[in-house]
């Protein structure tokens, strides 16, 4: 037998696979990482012109910094800091200066770790945690896109978004477009009637930044690159390298795809787990089988996620989302349209029959029980794959797939 590791909640576990049949594991190249966060920053604020930006911050009587939390590492936090205290030197002492952290990936799970700016700086800053679903925060309407966004953010003369640029199952790659739709808008807006977020953007002249800071990690959290400047350039630039350095390559589909979030936050809910198979779709054969080990600790994912499961246990095949910037919903429609594809396994703490009642997929308590179900159904001459890490990552096919793989291909491997 050969042991498979993989990342579950805040360890690791193993499945034993036989030594006589090929597995390939999926993960992105190596990337360079970069050692000194505070000159890369640098770099990139020079690239971008460090007298204008200066000169915005000096000129600008209410700063927002909007950061999208959803990558809790140490490489993205220095970054957040050290922008911080930039902006804390060049703003003028009248100027004020919030900072509005958005959570809608992963509903503040890791969000203390950017709540404690107060040994940043020696200044008074407004720190908030936007939470899209309250209806008592303070929301103005941008009737160009229909949106009713937080007013902090809508009112300042200067609004900069700091975000990591990664992968996500239902969304691709993310940008700053994301970050203000997802994180800075109620999520009962009633907005324009477009078929994406892209195409919402195109209307939503009043709720654009004025700077965007982007970062680019590796599938190990290291810092690759930060980008600095006008939207939309970053945007392009950001992704382009994101796209190379965390997309991981297979030469063919295989029968069964065992998936791993990454460990906590990216397993800590199944809200968190779900976002994942967007990302490895194009691993699975069609009527292959989708084994994702996800511990859910923290159960299923709020209240609002819960009640969207709630709605889709009852309509199954008439479910479909209620809105483009309904999270909950939306990823729950994604688990609807690959479910149709293939079967999904889940390993995780939370009941099995509270899984298979309101999501339909077949439940287990351990990784090696589901591998079994897989091969009783597949045989024992079918192809594996591993695919670890997978909440910030795609899997590219390189060639559609059938049983038998180059022995090179996909980094293969035998015990």
């Amino acid at each position: 037998m050969v042991e498979l590791w993989l990342k579950y909640g805040k360890t690791e576990i193993f499945v034993d696979v036989p030594s006589d049949m090929q597995y390939f594991v999926a993960e992105p190249s190596k990337s360079v990482e970069l050692e000194n966060v505070e000159a890369d920053l640098e770099s990139a604020l020079v690239g971008l012109g460090c007298e204008e930006f200066e000169r915005l911050i000096r000129s600008s009587k209410k700063i927002s910094l909007v950061v999208d939390t959803q990558l809790p590492a140490e490489s993205f936090l220095s970054v957040y800091k050290k922008l911080i205290e930039y902006v804390v030197q060049h703003k003028s002492s009248e100027a004020s200066f919030s900072v509005l952290l958005s959570p809608w990936r992963y509903r503040g799970i890791g969000i203390e770790d950017f709540m404690n700016i107060e040994n940043i700086v020696d200044v008074k800053i407004n720190s908030i945690v936007v939470d899209r679903y309250s209806e008592s925060s303070e929301w103005a309407l941008d009737e160009t896109s229909g949106l009713q966004v937080h007013q902090e953010y809508l009112s300042s003369d200067l609004k900069i978004v700091l975000l990591p640029t990664e992968y996500h199952g239902a969304y691709g790659l993310l940008d700053y477009r994301h970050t203000i739709v997802m994180g800075m808008a109620y999520v009962k807006s009633r907005p324009k009637r477009v078929k994406s977020i892209e195409s919402l953007w195109e209307v939503a002249n009043n709720i654009k930044p004025d700077l965007t800071i982007q970062t680019v990690h590796s599938d190990k959290k290291g810092l690759v690159k930060i980008f600095a400047g006008q939207p939309e350039q970053v945007a392009t630039s950001a992704s382009s390298l994101a796209h190379d350095t965390l997309t991981a390559k297979l030469k063919n589909k295989t029968d069964i795809v065992i998936v791993s979030p990454g460990g906590t936050p990216y397993d800590s809910t199944l809200m968190n787990a779900l976002q994942t198979l967007g990302n490895v779709e194009h691993a699975v054969k069609n009527d292959g089988i989708l084994i994702l080990a996800s511990e859910c600790t923290n159960g299923l994912g709020g209240p609002e996620f819960t009640a969207e499961l709630g709605r889709y246990a009852l309509e199954k095949d008439d479910y479909r989302p209620s809105s483009i910037i309904n999270h909950e919903s939306v990823l729950i429609n994604k688990f609807r349209l690959l479910s149709r594809k293939y079967k999904i396994a889940l390993v995780s703490t939370l009941p099995k029959a509270y899984v298979e009642r309101l999501l339909g997929a077949k439940a287990f308590d351990t990784l090696s029980d589901a591998l079994s179900y897989a091969l009783r159904i597949k045989g024992k001459e079918c192809s594996i794959s591993l695919i670890p890490d997978a909440a910030r990552i795609s899997v590219s096919l390189e060639g559609e797939g059938n049983k038998s793989q180059d022995e090179d291909s996909n980094n293969p491997q035998k015990g």
